[in-house]
Order: C-alpha cells, then sequence, then structure tokens
C-alpha cells in the first residue's frame, strides 16, 4: 500500500513539475527582487545545518542556490525544495515570498516550525500548483484562504507521526480548520493529504460531493476523527479517486459502506483501524482497478463472494492486508476460495497477522507465483508446511510465527532463491533441518527457534553468505558443530542457539571467524574447559551469553580490553574459581568506556573481596552474583550506583553493616541480599520521597533491632522478606503503607527492568520449598518476618492487605489474639502463624479465605472451635497441632468431657454458650409448672393422677413377679 502510495506521488510530482533539477541549466540569471526576496525569507529561518549557505548577497545568481530552481526562459523562481532532512529548518515563513510572482512548487514539509500557524498568506501565492507543508509541526487552523489557490493540483498538510506499530498524533501541534467548503474553490486539486488534521466536527458526509473536488485522484483523510459513516451518504462525483486512505478512523458502523466499490478508478484503499465489523462485500473484491487493500485492525469476519461469479477481478489484486481481524476457525483456503481460483494471481503480498484464522496452510499458496510477502503470523494454523511452497521464487519474506504448525521443513523450502526473511518461530516444527537451506542464497534472517527441531545443525548453513541473523534458540538440536558451519557466514552478526544441546568442536586454535558478531547467545552448549579464544576478534560484541557452557577457566586478561562494547554479559553456572575479581572489574580501562548494562556472574564458584571500584561501572542496571563465595563487606561505590536496578548477591559468604545507599536508591527494584552474614540493623530509608523497591529480602543473615518504622516508606514494596535473622521488638502497625499490598495500586504482572529488555527475578521460600519467580513476579505479594524474636501482638492494620498473598510470622514470640479481621485478606494463599504464643480462639472470619491453600496455626495456645468452613476442614491436622482446638479436622471433639468447666469447650471455645444454658433453663420451668400446677389447684387432679401412677406400678410389679416365675421353671 505504501509503495504504490509513492508511485502515485511521484507521478505526479513528474507530471506538474517544470524541472527537477535545483540548478537551473541556463545562462538566464535570477530576478534581483527575487534574490532579496529569499535572503528575507532566509533571515527569518534557523538553519541548524547550514544547508542555505549559498544563500548569499555575494553568490549573485540565486537559480544556483541550494533548493531554488529558476524558469529556464524567465529566470523567475519557480520553485523551492526545503524538505527537513536531519536537520530541520525553523523559526518563521517571511512573507516575502509574495515576490515570487512566477513560484508554482513550495516544499517546506518535515521541518520544526514549533507549533507556529500556517500563514494566511501562502493563500495569496495564487501561481501555485504545489503546496507541501506536511509533516512541519505547524499547530492551529489551517487557513480558509488556501481555497484562493485555484490552480493547486497537490496540498499536503498531513501532521500524523508514524513509528513503527502506532499511528499517533501530538495534541501539542494539532491542526484543526473552522469549516472545509474552502476546499470546493480548489478546481484543479488532484492531491489532498490532511491526515492528521481534526476535521470530526466540520466534517458532513452528506455534504461531501459539494465540498470535494471531483479532480481529486489521491485522497488521504486518514486520522481525522471522521464522523461515522451515515447511510445513503457515498463519493459519487470522485469517479477520477485512484486512492483513497480513510484508515484510522473510528467510523463505528456495522460493514463497510458498499458505494466504495463504485468507486470504478480506484487503484489503492486503505480503511485499516476503522472499527468495521461483519463480512467484507463481495463487491468491493471484485473491483476491476483495486490494486491493494489495507483492511487490517478492524473486526471484520469473512469474505462475501458473489454468485456465478468468475475470479477474474480479484486475480488483479497485488497487496491485501487483512491482518488483526476475526475470521475466527475459517482456514485461508475458506476466506480467500475466489483467490485461489486465480489461473493467474497477480497477488505479492498477502497478510492475515492475528486474524483467528486456523486449518492448514493450502497448497494452493504454491501456484501464486507472484508472491512476495507472505504474513500469516499469530494465528491458528497447523499442519505442516506443503512441497508446493518451494515454487514462490519470488517470495522474499514468510512469516509464520506463533501457529501451530508441525512436521519438518520440506526440502523444497531451498528452492526460494529469492527468500530474505523467514521468520517461523514458536511452533511446533519437528525433525531435522534439510540441508537444502544451505541454498537460500539470498536469506538474510532465519528465525526457527522455540521449535521441536532435532538432529544435527546441518553444515549447509555456512554457506549463506547474506545471513545476518539466525535464531535457533530453544531446539532438540545435538551434535557437533564445527568452523566450517560458520565458513561462508561473512555478513553474521547475531547468532542466538541456546538451549539446544550442541558442542563446539574448533580444530585449529587460532581460528578466527569469518564474521563480526554484534550478539552471542550459545548457553547451555558445551564449549570449555578453556575459554573461547576465538571471541577476542570479535570487538562489536554488545551481548555475549556463555552461560552453562562447561567452561572452567580464568578469564583472559585481553577480555575486557578487546570488547569495549560489550554491555550485555552472561557467564553464570560455569567455574570461574581462579578469576581475580580485581583484574576482572579494577582493569584499567577509562570509566567513560565501561558502558555493561547487565552481569551476571552468578553460581561460577566465585571468591574473595569485591573490590571498591564500581564507580567505572555506571551504566549497569543488573547484577547478580549469586551462590557465590564472596567475602567481606559490599563495596560502597557499588551501593551508589545511581542506576541499578536489580542486585542480587544471594547464597554467599558476604558479611558487615548493610550500606544505607540501597534502601535509599530511587533506581533499584530489587535487593537479594538472602542467606550472607551480615550484621547490625535494617538501614533506614531517608528522606520523604518514595523509592521503586518492589522486592527485599534479607533472610538468612544475622540482623538485629527493631524493624524500623521507616521501612514503610518503601511504598512500592510487594515482596518483604526478613526472615531467620535476630529481629527484635513489635511487629510494625504501619504496613498498610505498601500500596500494591492494599491495593491502592494495581500490579504489573512482569517487573520490567533496563528499558523493558528483562524480566525481574526472585527466589522466595514458600512451604517449605525454594521457588524463582520471574514472569509473574510482580503478581507475587509476599511478607515474611518468621524466625525472628519479635514480640507483642499481630497489629490489626495487617488485615488492611487486602492484596497480600503470602503471610508469614511463624518462630516469634508473638501474643494476643489473632487479628478478628483477618477473613479481609481474602487474597491469602498461604499463612503461617505457627510456633508463637498466641491466644484464644481462631476467628469465624477466617472462614472467607477461599484462595487458602497452605495454613499452620501449630504450636500457639489457641482454644476453642475450629470455624467451619469447606477451605478450613481441608486441611490436616498438623495445621492445628499444639493448641487446645477441637473439630474438624483435628481428631478432638468439642463436646464436654469429665472434669472441664462449663463452657471451656464451647462454640467458639471463649466461655460458656449463653444461648444454650437460658434455653434449658427455660425449658425446665416451663416443663415443671405445667405439670404442678394444675396438681396444686385441684384436688380431684390429685386424687386421679396418683391413682394413675400406683396402676402404673402395680402393673409393672406383677410383669417383673410372673417373669422371673418363668425363668426359675425352665432353669
Amino acid at each position: 500500500m505504501i509503495s504504490h502510495s509513492y508511485s502515485w506521488a511521484l507521478s505526479i510530482f513528474l507530471l506538474f513539475h517544470p524541472s527537477l533539477s535545483d540548478e537551473n541549466p541556463s545562462n538566464v540569471s535570477c530576478i534581483e527582487s527575487e534574490k532579496f526576496a529569499l535572503l528575507e525569507f532566509k533571515n527569518d529561518l534557523t538553519d541548524g545545518g547550514n544547508r542555505l549557505l549559498s544563500w548569499n548577497s555575494s553568490n549573485e545568481d540565486c537559480c544556483k542556490w541550494y533548493g531554488i530552481t529558476c524558469n529556464n526562459q524567465t529566470g523567475h523562481v519557480s520553485e523551492i525544495h526545503l524538505r527537513g532532512s536531519d536537520h530541520r529548518f525553523g523559526g518563521e515563513l517571511n512573507p516575502s515570498l509574495l515576490n515570487m510572482t512566477s513560484l508554482v512548487y513550495l516544499d517546506l514539509s518535515c521541518n520544526d516550525f514549533g507549533g507556529n500557524p500556517i500563514p494566511t498568506f501562502i493563500g495569496s501565492l495564487h501561481t501555485l500548483t504545489y503546496l507541501n507543508l506536511s509533516m512541519s509541526r505547524f499547530s492551529g487552523e489551517i487557513p480558509s484562504q488556501l481555497g484562493n489557490l485555484s490552480m493547486l493540483r497537490v496540498l499536503s498538510v498531513h501532521n500524523v507521526y508514524r513509528s513503527v506499530h502506532n499511528v499517533y498524533r501530538s495534541d501539542q501541534y494539532a491542526q484543526k480548520v473552522k469549516s472545509l467548503w474552502w476546499l470546493s474553490g480548489l478546481s484543479s486539486l488532484r492531491h489532498l493529504d490532511m491526515s492528521g488534521v481534526t476535521l470530526g466536527k466540520v466534517f458532513d458526509w452528506s455534504q461531501v460531493n459539494r465540498i470535494l473536488p471531483s479532480s481529486l485522484v489521491e485522497l488521504y483523510f486518514s486520522s481525522c476523527g471522521l464522523p461515522p459513516i451515515r447511510p445513503g451518504s457515498a463519493l459519487d462525483n470522485l469517479s477520477l479517486l485512484s486512492i483513497l486512505d480513510l484508515s484510522d478512523n473510528n467510523f463505528s458502523t456495522n460493514s463497510i459502506p458498499s458505494w466504495i466499490s463504485s468507486l470504478s478508478s480506484l487503484v489503492s484503499l486503505n480503511l485499516a483501524n476503522c472499527d468495521f465489523s461483519g463480512p467484507i462485500p463481495a463487491g468491493l473484491m471484485n473491483m476491476v482497478s483495486l490494486i491493494t487493500i489495507d483492511l487490517s485492525n478492524n473486526q471484520l469476519t469473512s469474505i462475501q463472494t458473489m454468485l456465478n461469479s468468475s475470479p477474474g477481478n480479484i486475480c488483479n489484486l497485488r497487496e491485501i492486508n487483512l491482518s488483526w481481524n476475526k475470521f475466527n476457525g475459517k482456514s485461508l483456503l475458506e476466506v480467500l476460495t475466489s483467490l485461489f481460483k486465480c489461473e493467474s494471481s497477480k497477488l505479492e503480498s498477502l497478510r492475515f497477522a492475528a486474524s483467528g484464522l486456523s486449518g492448514y496452510l493450502p497448497p494452493q499458496l504454491g501456484n501464486m507465483k507472484n508472491l512476495v510477502h507472505i504474513d500469516l503470523n499469530s494465528n491458528s494454523i497447523s499442519g505442516s508446511i506443503p512441497d508446493s511452497l518451494g515454487n514462490l521464487q519470488s517470495l522474499q519474506t514468510l512469516e509464520l510465527k506463533s501457529n501451530s504448525i508441525s512436521g519438518p521443513l520440506p526440502d523444497s523450502i531451498g528452492r526460494l532463491s529469492s527468500l530474505l526473511r523467514m521468520h517461523l518461530p514458536y511452533n511446533s516444527i519437528t525433525g531435522p533441518l534439510p540441508d537444502s537451506l544451505g541454498r537460500l542464497s539470498s536469506l538474510e534472517r532465519l528465525d526457527i527457534s522455540n521449535n521441536e527441531i532435532n538432529g544435527t545443525l546441518p553444515q549447509s548453513v555456512g554457506q549463506l553468505t547474506k545471513l545476518m541473523i539466525l535464531n535457533i534458540r530453544n531446539n532438540l538440536l545435538t551434535g557437533v558443530v564445527t568452523e566450517d558451519h560458520f565458513a561462508n557466514l561473512t555478513s553474521l552478526t547475531n547468532l542466538l542457539a541456546d538451549a539446544n544441546m550442541l558442542r563446539l568442536q574448533i580444530s585449529a586454535n587460532n581460528w578466527e571467524p569469518p564474521f563480526r558478531l554484534q550478539i552471542l547467545i550459545l548457553n547451555s552448549w558445551s564449549l570449555g574447559p578453556k575459554f573461547p579464544s576465538w571471541l577476542q576478534n570479535q570487538t562489536n560484541l554488545s551481548i555475549l551469553y556463555l552461560a552453562s557452557t562447561g567452561i572452567s577457566d580464568n578469564i583472559p586478561s585481553w577480555f575486557s580490553t578487546t570488547l569495549l562494547s560489550l554491555q550485555y554479559l552472561n557467564l553464570s553456572d560455569n567455574n570461574l574459581s581462579s578469576v581475580s575479581l580485581k583484574d576482572l572489574f579494577c582493569s584499567k580501562i577509562d570509566a567513560e568506556q565501561k558502558q555493561v548494562i547487565y552481569l551476571n556472574l552468578g553460581n561460577t564458584n566465585l571468591s574473595g573481596v569485591l573490590p571498591d571500584c564500581w564507580g567505572a561501572w555506571g551504566t549497569l542496571k543488573l547484577l547478580n552474583f549469586q551462590n557465590n563465595n564472596l567475602t567481606g563487606e559490599i563495596p560502597r561505590s557499588l551501593a551508589r550506583l545511581s542506576m541499578l536496578e536489580s542486585l542480587n548477591m544471594r547464597n554467599n559468604k558476604l558479611s558487615g553493616e548493610l550500606p544505607v545507599n540501597l534502601m535509599n536508591s530511587k533506581s533499584l527494584q530489587i535487593i537479594d541480599l538472602s542467606e550472607n552474614r551480615f550484621i547490625g540493623g535494617i538501614p533506614i530509608p531517608m528522606g520523604g520521597e518514595g523509592t521503586n523497591l518492589k522486592v527485599l529480602s534479607l533472610h538468612s543473615n544475622t540482623l538485629n533491632g527493631k524493624i524500623p518504622d521507616e521501612i514503610c516508606r518503601l511504598d512500592s514494596i510487594q515482596t518483604l522478606i526478613l526472615a531467620n535473622n535476630n529481629l527484635s521488638g513489635e511487629v510494625p502497625n504501619c504496613f498498610h503503607n505498601f500500596s500494591l499490598m492494599t491495593g491502592k495500586a494495581n500490579p504489573n504482572k512482569i517487573v520490567l527492568l533496563a528499558g523493558n529488555e528483562f524480566m525481574g527475578s526472585a527466589w522466595l521460600v514458600l512451604k517449605g520449598r525454594e521457588i524463582g519467580y520471574s514472569s509473574n513476579l510482580g503478581l507475587v505479594t509476599f511478607l515474611d518476618l518468621s524466625g525472628n524474636d519479635l514480640s507483642g501482638v499481630i497489629p490489626s492494620e495487617i488485615t488492611r492487605l487486602v492484596e497480600l498473598k503470602y503471610l508469614n510470622f511463624s518462630g516469634n514470640r508473638l501474643t494476643g489474639r489473632m487479628p478478628e479481621k483477618i477473613g479481609d485478606m481474602k487474597e491469602l494463599e498461604a499463612l503461617d502463624l505457627s510456633m508463637n504464643e498466641l491466644e484464644g480462639m481462631v476467628p469465624l472470619s477466617m472462614s472467607s479465605l477461599s484462595f487458602l491453600n497452605w495454613l499452620n496455626l501449630s504450636y500457639n495456645n489457641l482454644t476453642g472451635r475450629i470455624p467451619s468452613s469447606t477451605q478450613l476442614q481441608s486441611f490436616e491436622d498438623w495445621s492445628f497441632v499444639g493448641n487446645r482446638l477441637c473439630g474438624a479436622p483435628v481428631r478432638l471433639g468439642c463436646e464436654r468431657r469429665q472434669g472441664e468447666k462449663v463452657g471451656e469447650v464451647g462454640e467458639g471455645g471463649g466461655g460458656p454458650d449463653w444461648r444454650l444454658v437460658i434455653s434449658i433453663v427455660v425449658g425446665f420451668v416451663v416443663g415443671f409448672w405445667i405439670v404442678v400446677a394444675p396438681l396444686m389447684v385441684s384436688k380431684a387432679w390429685r386424687v386421679s393422677y396418683f391413682q394413675f401412677m400406683c396402676d402404673i406400678w402395680y402393673k409393672f410389679y406383677d410383669f417383673v413377679v410372673k417373669y422371673s416365675s418363668n425363668k426359675n421353671v425352665s432353669l
């Protein structure tokens, strides 16, 4: 779509320009008055790039000045070409241009006029046929005086700034109009581009035929805030229109209007991101002249077909973009049935990314011999890649990322001699790679990562002389890789091959690779035991990951001096025990040359004291030294790194007091110093400003003293672990200041670091096991103060942490009752209050903790009945052992036992059940007087009652006597 737009603009440029040269080819000199007018115009411009150096009075012929073209016959200035480049013009536009009486062409696009409005005097340049003021940061109202330019054929006030994935308009430089009626005066206009100009309040679909000149060939109204298209409205008078761009307007209509198919001259149509829904009209896909169509980012569901119609018209299409629609459950064959019937399809670009397609890749794709681009990323397409795909000799890009494609890559793939980019990651491709890959002589990028490809890496890959990016990471490749695999990869810059089971075997010690890499990721390869010497000539490396590669060696002296551009280094899970920390971190290289952002030397057997020379590492953002044998204190210069976002030094032998700087850092988000030998108290955060700290783990040290109330200034904290220290005093009652735990701030699922390049990670002890979190770390809320010497009551304010998932206060000397409103913490998944001195009953509110899957209240002084709930009764009795609790799930029932006092084990266990006592007393009194009162009042009733009782007694006596006699006889 874009390429055709530029071709049409170029054709108009060629059609309407008398000259393409910046210099006058004849000997005719410029008009003196126009020369002075140009100098006045220059005086009000800012020219940071000195591009107007030739504009000076000593240079007499202004026709030879930069950007100026004169008429060959008259010498009048006819064209001004001042389009911005790396250096933009700015300042103001001087009305001296009015002296250019023959000016037909004015291009001031892509400059920076700082929000100044387009000057009204431009509407008086009556000879203009071409006016381009686009992308020059004008703002305010577009003057209606432009409607006076009756000879104008090209008008562009385009104001949309495009990035790779977004289209946006800067409010700072917003442009608008009071009316569009002035456009009707531009009777010669062929090209109109007002993209990004706010038109919604003045645009009327019922009047559009009267406003827009019937001479229009190209119309761009992208991102203009146009109102919904009214039924019955149409652009009937634009019979010459060949390019129509209405993209990035929210029309909120049910379907694409059918009148578009009546534009018989239409060559290019862009309706992307317009919120259209329903099927694509059959008439649209059968337009005779249509070559490119972009309907991406809508809610379209299918393509209508005309009954008894031939596929002839759709066969003329060259570009079709239906990405980001909702063809849910439909196959590519079903959606493009008519297109696949073409005997000779002209289609060059087929884009259906993220459109909900399923089914298989149809073999008919191989019949579209003109295909250059295929983009079917992010669908649910399954099955294998058909052999017929090898027939596409013109194919340059093949995009099938994030589908369910299975089976091996066909050998026919090697016939794609024009292929530049093959992007197949995140599928289920199996089998070995075909040797025919080596015949892809034009290939520049190959990404087959995150599949299930097995076998060895074919040696033929080494013949891809134009290959720049090779990504085979996260597969099942095995075997040996030699220098022959890289023999002719002279263009290679990125090699990503980690998470395979490959072994690099270089026969020559002095091997020099033919490439100069920028990115090298070989984690989990077998490279050791020696440090790879062939890295010495890779002086362009910015990313080097060699984790778990079996290296057991010293880091060579050339390492820090050769890899000056290195920004990301991961040598974790190797054996670097012989490395000198001072040589590694304190080289004599100038501090300004240190560019490292990410440094991971975790689990490398490093030992010794960290040197205090970290001032040279000012760009460092992530530092990982976990699981080593480091000793001594944390260097002061390390604690002062102003850009550090994640510091992981867990499981070392570090000692001394914690640096105060760490707790006051505005950049740190993760601090893990657990499992060391730190002493002293917890550093107090200073000042009133909040920090960005999200994870603080200091467990398993020998810290002492109280937990300072100032720790609550860490309002962004979501994981606080102070377990297994010697901390004393009371639990602070200010934890409700933690905004993420209380729900006052919304969490992000992923904690992103270093400009979103890394996911933050942390190791947390949960349910007695150490668990690592990374992809969902932002959703983990964790408070662990266990294994200390804390006393006093659990503050009731703790129950305001309604988003807390894991709470552990076990192994302290906490007293008093459990917080009554603990049931308000409805997100709790794990609660451990064991081995304290808590008393009283288990709060009834705990019955509402429906997500609770781990509970330990053992070894306290709790009494009474365990509240009834499906969740609480599902735990084992060990969760409650060491208390005086009764009722399920413990075996002890809650009925009264001999020797117990009344009320000792009633409901809740906190005293007698007064409702039961009162009921018994009332029942006894009522029953007694119902029987006794009548007997006291009436003598006859008394006589009858006692007579009745005597009769009962005698009958019972006679029965006993007879039973005894019979028993003696039988014996």
